[in-house]
């Protein structure tokens, strides 16, 4: 569950699931971080902690060819 910009998750929620609450640190003074964005962190974060598992890491390009390290 996210919470709305201006308001986050309602408190009572909060208690009754906080062990379960993930927390996303912020600068002192920063209003909110955007939903989208809000969300993009925490699946980032899920994934990293399990060492992105499943995920496809390499593409290619269609046009032209290039090497990364």
């Amino acid at each position: 569950m996210f919470g709305k910009e201006s308001a986050g998750i309602p408190e009572e929620i909060l208690i009754e699931y906080s062990k379960t609450c993930i927390r996303i640190p912020m600068i002192e003074g920063t209003r909110s971080i955007n939903l989208s964005n809000a969300a993009a962190i925490v699946l980032y974060e899920a994934l990293r902690q399990t060492s992105f598992e499943g995920l496809i890491c390499e593409g290619e390009l269609h046009k032209h060819s290039i090497a990364l390290d």
